[in-house]
C-alpha cells in the first residue's frame, strides 16, 4: 500500500475510533444524568406540597403508576412513595422507592438521635474490633420503610422479590433524611446477598450513616450516588457535631441555580439543579450524534395543532434560564398532544407560523407567552405567568388561558413547568 494511502487510511481510522469514543462517552453522560433528574423528581414526588404535587404529575403524564405511603410509629413519621413503569418493548420495567426527608418534629427527633447502634444486632455481642455502626435514628427510620405493608407485603419483601426475578429495574432515592434511609436500605439488600448492580441508590443532601467500618464493609458491597449541591451544609453536619460518621459512595456535587435563593438543601434546588444537568448532556449528545434523542409519547389528546415558539419575557437576571424553560415546555407538549406540528424554530412571526400551519394543514396555532417579573415588595422573588393563546390558520385570535405562581415555592424553571401544568391540554 501506499505510504501515504495508508497513512491516511490509519488517521481516518483512529478519528472514527476517536468519535466513536466521544458518543459513547455523551451517550454515558446522557443516561446518567437521566437516571438522576428521574431520581431527583421522584425524591421531590415523596413530598406531600405544590413542588411535590408537580413532580407526582410529571411522572403521571410518563406512564408511571404512583403510591404514597405515611407510616406513624413512636419515633417519626415516615412518607415515602413507590414508582412503578410497566415494560414496554425494549424497555424494562423500572420501580423506584423515593422517602422524604424531614416533614415534622417527630423526624426532628429521628435526626437527632445521634447515638450509634451496630448495624448487625449480634455484632453488639463482640469486642475488641470496630464494627459496622451506624445512626440510631436514621436506622429506625429505614426499618420502618422496610416494615411497612406494601399490597399485602413488606416493603423489604418486595425488593427482594423484585431483584431475585428480575422483574424491574431498582432504583431507592430520598432526600436528606430520606436520603440516609436510601443508603441504609441499600445495605440491607447488600446483606441479602444482592450485587451492586441489582439495585442502584441516590440520594441528595443526605448526611453519613455510619462509621468507617461501615463504611469500609458497604462502599463496595452497593452502588451508591451520593449527590450534594455546592455549599449544602447538611452533608457534612454529623462530622460537624464531631460524631464518628463518614460518607462513602461516589460524590457528585452540583451548583446552586445562580437566580435561586433557596436554601441549598431545599429538595427543589437540588430537582433543578438536577433538570439543568440533564439538559444540558441531552444537548451535548444531541450535538456529537446531529440526531435528536428519541421522546417517548403519552398523548393526553389528538390535535390538528401547530405549536409556534413560545414568546418569552424575562427578567433581566433570568435569561440564561430561557434555554430550559424552552425545553420543559416543548418537551411537555410534545408527549401530551398527538398530530401537532412543532416549529422548528426559536422564534417566528405569526405570520410565518400561519404559512406554517397551512403548509402543514393545521386549522389552529398554539403559541405560549411567558412572563417573568422581579417582585419589588418580596426580595428575590419573582411572579412567573404562562399564558397559552389559540388562533386559527389566519392568525385570528379564539381563545387564552393563563396560570401564575411565584418563586417562594419554586425556583424559576419549575415554576414555568407548574404554571404551565395547570392548564389543561
Amino acid at each position: 500500500m501506499n505510504p501515504i494511502v495508508k497513512a491516511v487510511t490509519s488517521c481516518l481510522f483512529f478519528a472514527g475510533m476517536c468519535s466513536s469514543v466521544l458518543a459513547a462517552d455523551g451517550q454515558n453522560a446522557y443516561l446518567q444524568s437521566k437516571v438522576r433528574y428521574e431520581a431527583a423528581m421522584a425524591s421531590l414526588a415523596s413530598y406531600d406540597d405544590k413542588p411535590g404535587q408537580l413532580a407526582k404529575s410529571e411522572y403521571r403524564d410518563e406512564g408511571w403508576q404512583l403510591e404514597s405511603v405515611t407510616r406513624i410509629n413512636k419515633s417519626s413519621q415516615v412518607e415515602f412513595i413507590v414508582l412503578h413503569k410497566k415494560a414496554v418493548e425494549e424497555h424494562p420495567a423500572r420501580y423506584i422507592l423515593a422517602i422524604s426527608g424531614t416533614v415534622d418534629k417527630k423526624d426532628i427527633k429521628s435526626d437527632l438521635r445521634t447515638h450509634s447502634v451496630p448495624f448487625h444486632r449480634e455484632d453488639g455481642l463482640e469486642s475488641g474490633r470496630e464494627i459496622p455502626s451506624v445512626h440510631k435514628g436514621f436506622d429506625d427510620y429505614a426499618w420502618t420503610i422496610l416494615d411497612a405493608d406494601l399490597g399485602g407485603k413488606k416493603v423489604a419483601d418486595t425488593l427482594s422479590s423484585l431483584i431475585a426475578n428480575r422483574q424491574a429495574e431498582l432504583l431507592v432515592t430520598g432526600h436528606s433524611l430520606g436520603g440516609a434511609a436510601a443508603a441504609l436500605i441499600g445495605a440491607r439488600m447488600a446483606d441479602r446477598g444482592y450485587s451492586p448492580g441489582d439495585i442502584h441508590v441516590i440520594s441528595f443532601g443526605a448526611p453519613a450513616v455510619g462509621n468507617q467500618a461501615f463504611a469500609d464493609a458497604y462502599g463496595q458491597a452497593m452502588n451508591l450516588e451520593r449527590v450534594v449541591i455546592e455549599g449544602d451544609p447538611v452533608q457534612h453536619i454529623l462530622q460537624a457535631l464531631h460524631t464518628p460518621y463518614d460518607q462513602f459512595g461516589t460524590k457528585i456535587v452540583w451548583k446552586d441555580s445562580p437566580d435561586s435563593y433557596h436554601f441549598r438543601h431545599r429538595m427543589i434546588v437540588y430537582a433543578d439543579a438536577a433538570l439543568r444537568n440533564y439538559y444540558d448532556s441531552l444537548w451535548a449528545y444531541e450535538q456529537q450524534t446531529g440526531s435528536p434523542v428519541f421522546i417517548e409519547r403519552h398523548p393526553v389528546v389528538h390535535s390538528d395543532i401547530y405549536v409556534a415558539p413560545p414568546v418569552f419575557t424575562l427578567d433581566e437576571d433570568i435569561q440564561d434560564d430561557m434555554p430550559y424553560m424552552r425545553a420543559v415546555i416543548h418537551h411537555t407538549l410534545y408527549r401530551s398532544i398527538n398530530g401537532a406540528a412543532f416549529s422548528p424554530a426559536f422564534g417566528e412571526s405569526m405570520a410565518e407560523s400561519c404559512r406554517a400551519a397551512a403548509r402543514l394543514h393545521k386549522p389552529y396555532i398554539m403559541q405560549e407567552y411567558i412572563t417573568v417579573q422581579k417582585q419589588k415588595e418580596e426580595e428575590h422573588t419573582y411572579r412567573i405567568s404562562v399564558s397559552r393563546h389559540i388562533y386559527d390558520q389566519q392568525g385570528r385570535f379564539l381563545s387564552a388561558e393563563e396560570y401564575t405562581t411565584d418563586t417562594s415555592l419554586f425556583t424559576p424553571i419549575l415554576a414555568v413547568l407548574y404554571c404551565q401544568k395547570q392548564i389543561k391540554i
